[in-house]
């Protein structure tokens, strides 16, 4: 029985020298436990497009899924985009429609959604076709309300880096939307806009619509296909940037001079007079009367600009400067109005004396104001500009 037992082990021990089986070692043991049924894999999440496309025909347009449809829309942008690829496989102009509808359901300040929008919106800008005009405007006009206007958070910390976040998603947001329409009359379009928000009441308002709209300024200016317009809206648009410079807050009055600079470089560009890099005109300085300099620089845009408009764009500036001196408005836009109109001129000496504080300089401006807001002593030039008025 011994005997047999023994030669039995050692047939066995033959058979593994000659290598037909393999003994059981800790490797087999891995071999067997990966060779175990796999645990059941989760279920893909949905394609991205295909998503999209059934947010769009209202398969999953409900409140909740809102934010999903951003990100996926953002997802394929991105995905494109690195693969080189210049258009979206959904309707753009739909998505834009969308990205409207959900940044209106915020009324009074940008929360998660419209920033989230705003950088989705900027996303499929990169894409062509681009957006129709009327959309583009629409959306570009909500956006600047929530931000400019709206008061996203109070003043703690959390506060102002919610302000700080939204204001820089709307820069980049309109950043993208004059990439893709680089023209003129987009970019005057949205400092038409924010020009209404410059003479706001309220100090943080101004501040941010002077600060964005000197931001869009110098972008559109880095951009190679960009042509400062020639039409008379240039002229207009210039009155309602110079105004800020009689603001009682020498902040705004600080960012507005580094705008019309940006300004007046870019029309001399235009004009073939001098190169991009040229440096920022010098604003006169009165050490002895610091108060005075707000209106010296009025002065000083009326003479820098005055020889590079046309006739159309001079016209359209003493229009709109004679709009702001008439106009029942906040006292330093009406100043400001009325030192721009006798500026472009050539009679702003009449306005200043030399040795006049700085309370009679606002008495006698005050009472001009109101003379020629009843249409009395109102210079030549502007006479066809009056409004009728019965004595």
């Amino acid at each position: 029985m011994y005997g047999g037992s023994r030669r039995m082990f050692q047939r066995l021990r033959a058979i593994f020298a000659r290598g037909r089986v393999a003994p059981l070692a800790l490797e087999s043991l891995g071999r067997q436990e990966a060779a175990a049924p796999a645990p059941a894999r989760q279920p893909h999440k949905r394609d991205p497009v295909d998503f999209v496309e059934g947010y769009l025909s209202g398969t999953h347009k409900v409140r909740k899924q809102r934010m999903n449809f951003l990100r996926a829309v953002s997802g394929v942008c991105k995905a494109r985009k690195a693969k080189g690829l210049t258009t979206l496989p959904f309707d753009k102009e739909a998505v834009g429609e969308e990205i409207k509808a959900i940044m209106e359901e915020d009324f009074f300040c940008a929360g998660p959604l419209s920033l989230q929008a705003m950088d989705t919106l900027g996303d499929i800008s990169r894409f062509q076709p681009p957006l129709s005009k009327g959309l583009r405007a629409a959306i570009a006009g909500w956006a600047l309300q929530l931000v400019i206007n709206g008061t996203p958070g109070g003043d703690s910390p959390p506060g102002q880096g919610a302000r700080e976040a939204a204001e820089e998603g709307l820069r980049k947001m309109l950043q993208e939307l004059l990439r893709e329409d680089p023209s003129a009359s987009h970019l005057l379009g949205l400092l038409e806009r924010m020009a209404y928000w410059m003479q706001s009441g309220r100090v943080a308002v101004r501040a941010r619509a002077v600060s964005l709209g000197s931001s869009l300024l110098r972008f559109a200016s880095s951009l190679p296909s960009f042509q400062m317009p020639d039409d008379a809206a240039l002229g207009h648009l210039l009155v309602q940037l110079a105004v800020s410079l009689a603001d009682p807050e020498a902040g705004i009055r600080a960012q507005a001079r580094e705008t019309l600079g940006q300004l007046y470089r870019m029309l001399l560009c235009h004009r073939g007079l001098r190169k991009k890099n040229t440096r920022e005109p010098r604003w006169r300085r009165d050490p002895g009367q610091p108060w005075k300099e707000g209106y010296l620089h009025l002065v000083q845009v009326g003479e820098m600009f005055r020889e590079h408009l046309t006739l159309e764009q001079t016209q359209a500036f003493l229009e709109a400067a004679w709009d702001h001196v008439v106009r029942l408005g906040q006292e330093w836009v009406r100043e400001g109005g009325l030192f721009l109109l006798y500026s472009l001129l050539g009679r702003a000496q009449e306005l200043l004396e030399e040795e006049e504080e700085e309370d009679d300089v606002k008495q006698n401006l005050s009472a001009l104001l109101y003379q020629l807001w009843r249409g009395r002593e109102v210079p030549p030039e502007v006479q066809a500009l009056l409004p009728k008025t019965d004595e």
